[in-house]
């Protein structure tokens, strides 16, 4: 059997000098790690410098102008463009523009030949030459017939006064007869009563050449209303042959080019404005110093459209870009396309536009300026809107804000985000909230 052992009561004691090692390797990393928790952020930052902080994309949040736009293809359309016809049948006497040609308001384009049109001229001009000598003729007839009446006026009172003397003479030799029986004459009394029956009836024919008189001066001044009729009738004649003369030279209505010709010298061309047959034109005149812009606006946008707004468009084949308003929307929307037509109207002084030209039409519907906006990839939208941003000292935070306009990268922050500060713009796997990190500028925001 093995002995029991024994304690041994006796044996020395541990030197004193071994406890306080213990003892000062204890305080010592208490201390430590009290002025580790105390020590101010500086130094904290250059500690997690030295430990290499991750390194994060940030932007800064700077003011800014937003502007929400929208492009459309449009067109460019001459501002007038009308085909011009002959008002009269014939042949083309004189053609005086060609495809190019640049007229002015007035100028002729073409004159027309009637053959007819002289012989219906000089035909006017005899009728009325005629109708204009048979005025004087029914005047003169009419001073004539009017001398006559005042002849048959002197007659009148000629036969009435022998007439009233041959009565008299007779009343007094009957009075004489039946007061006084056998004094006058059976003989001389029948002879006065002859005399006053022939005055009265010399009474009633010169009243009656007086009727034929005034009769034929009513007549004469028929003949004088007929002759001013003809004389006006064959004016209106001379009349419509002279515009019918205007209307074979066709002239330009407006300033503008011709960009098609239809007809060339000696060509057949019926009147534009007989129902019987199809008219014919001479040429296209359209304008080329005023051009219409025209572009479809889609019906989810034409309560937004409204004339009078600003538009820019580019031109890819001159590379250029202009500045116009909207003149012009045409107030409904066309079932087919679901669209609205929208015009602006565009100077074009030196020609460099032509019809027919495409265009990149970029219409603004709203606009902030001066706001504060990051990138649209900054903004959380899970739950409230909310972004990282990174304090002075490196810390991750997050913060919750309110978003306004938004354009297709940036978006408009109204509130929760002061101007100047940085804000996180990479995958928010790769970032936890209160983390330091390290921030690198990789954008700059710049006006829209």
């Amino acid at each position: 059997m093995n002995p029991t052992p024994s304690l041994n009561t006796d044996a020395p004691a541990p030197p004193p000098w071994r406890l306080g090692r213990w003892t000062f390797a204890v305080l010592l990393v208490v201390c430590a790690a009290a002025w580790a928790l105390m020590r101010p952020p500086e130094l904290k930052r250059l500690i997690a410098t030295k430990t290499k902080l991750p390194v994060v994309a940030v932007t800064k949040a700077t003011r800014t102008n937003l502007a929400r736009t929208l492009k459309f293809d449009a067109e460019f359309r001459p501002f007038q463009d009308i085909d011009l016809h002959a008002h009269v049948a014939g042949f083309v006497q004189q053609m005086n523009v060609d495809v190019g040609t640049k007229v002015k308001l007035g100028q002729v384009v073409a004159v027309i030949e009637i053959p007819e049109f002289k012989e219906e001229i000089e035909r006017a001009n005899a009728v009325r030459t005629r109708a204009a000598g048979d005025v004087p003729r029914a005047e003169e007839e009419v001073r004539r017939a009017e001398l006559e009446v005042s002849k048959t006026d002197a007659g009148i009172r000629r036969a009435e006064a022998a007439h009233a003397e041959a009565r008299m003479t007779y009343e007094r030799l009957a009075a004489v007869a039946k007061t006084q029986p056998g004094l006058v004459a059976q003989q001389e009394l029948d002879v006065a009563q002859a005399r006053e029956r022939t005055t009265s009836a010399q009474v009633e024919e010169a009243k009656a050449a007086q009727a034929a008189a005034r009769a034929a001066v009513a007549v004469a001044r028929t003949g004088i209303i007929a002759a001013k009729d003809a004389v006006a009738v064959a004016d209106a004649d001379i009349h419509r042959l002279q515009a019918k003369l205007a209307f074979t030279k066709i002239t330009a209505p407006f300033d503008g080019m011709i960009t098609k010709r239809f007809a060339d010298v000696g060509d057949l061309i019926r009147g534009g404005l007989s129902p019987s047959a199809p008219a014919v034109p001479i040429a296209r005149l359209v304008t080329v110093d005023r051009l219409r812009l025209v572009f479809p606006v889609s019906s989810s946008y034409v309560a937004r459209v409204k004339a009078g707004q600003t538009v820019e468009f580019n031109v890819s084949e001159l590379n250029r870009t202009f500045t116009g308003t909207v003149a012009r929307v045409s107030g409904e929307v066309d079932m087919a396309t679901r669209s609205m037509e929208v015009q602006v109207d565009v100077m074009n002084p030196d020609g460099m536009l032509i019809p027919g030209m495409f265009a990149s039409v970029t219409l603004t519907l709203d606009r902030r300026d001066k706001v504060i906006a990051v990138p649209i990839a900054a903004v959380s939208r899970t739950g409230k809107p909310n972004l990282l941003v990174v304090l002075k000292d490196g810390t991750l935070e997050q913060r919750s804000v309110k978003l306004g306009l938004e354009t297709a990268a940036k978006v408009e922050i109204t509130s929760g985000l002061a101007e100047g500060e940085l804000v996180f713009i990479g995958s928010r796997s790769q970032a936890k909230l209160g983390q330091q990190v390290e921030p690198k500028l990789v954008e700059t925001l710049t006006a829209e």
